[in-house]
């Protein structure tokens, strides 16, 4: 039995009981954990503030026998307006969820989690648009989680991509095909422009704290709307409903 202390943000919560909630924190130190926040659900518990999601800070934890029960919280930052505006908690939401299904249990993830605060920062405080910040997010998450989509060269022949003209996206492939490549994924092979793959390429290159320069042209985030999202949810197998609010 031991009191720890770690640093993140809740990705997930489900109620239980009357006032209980159980969290899934996203933490520095510990990787992805789920803490029991007891009686947090009553109007004045000093543990409210800190079961929502979004909630980033530092998180005092009980531990006993490989349980984590929450004791307090210093909230650094809660992310407000991201419950103001259902596009921005959109956005915000897809990017929990692609950690909350992409990242094992307890294997820490510093890179990962610091891409998270950042995007969650852009999306909430910036004018970026919510949808522009979740494909730069999705693109930079999954490379990170080692699914990164093939966009330079072809996903099926491995042919240089920036001399096509016709050029198509599939998710069973693992990403871009050239014209030859593309009759045999026609089940999930739609077109894709090369400034969408350009997009993609550059968005890898950012920095976490440039991810705010992302300003997508309208048929390019149509394009990666689909193409990013189908991926991400074909290689982590998992559907993400919140994607569909954007």
């Amino acid at each position: 039995m031991a009191l720890i202390t770690v640093n993140g943000i809740v990705t997930r919560y489900a109620n239980y009981r009357d006032n209980d909630r159980i969290l899934t924190l996203f933490t520095r130190e510990r990787g992805l954990i789920s803490a029991a926040a007891r009686g947090c659900r009553r109007p004045k518990s000093p543990l409210l503030p800190a079961s929502e999601l979004f909630v980033s800070g530092e998180f005092v934890l009980f531990l006993n026998r490989e349980k984590y029960t929450l004791e307090s919280c210093d909230v650094r930052e809660p992310f407000y307006p991201l419950r103001e505006d259902v596009e921005r908690f959109s956005a915000g939401a897809y990017m929990l969820s692609l950690v909350n299904e992409g990242v094992a249990a307890e294997q820490p993830n510093e890179e990962l989690l610091s891409l998270l605060l950042y995007a969650l920062s852009f999306t909430a405080y910036s004018d970026c648009a919510p949808l522009d910040m979740a494909l730069c997010f999705a693109v930079r998450c999954l490379h990170k989680l080692g699914y990164s989509p093939a966009v330079t060269q072809c996903a099926a022949c491995g042919c240089d991509l920036r001399a096509e003209r016709k050029l198509h996206f599939s998710a069973t492939a693992g990403g871009a095909l050239c014209s030859t490549c593309a009759h045999g994924f026609r089940a999930d092979a739609t077109p894709i422009s090369a400034l969408s793959l350009e997009a993609v390429r550059r968005m890898l290159l950012l920095s976490d704290g440039d991810m705010g320069k992302v300003r997508l042209p309208e048929h390019v985030r149509e394009e990666l709307k689909h193409a990013v999202n189908d991926y991400a949810e074909h290689v982590l197998e998992r559907r993400f409903k919140a994607f569909s609010c954007l």
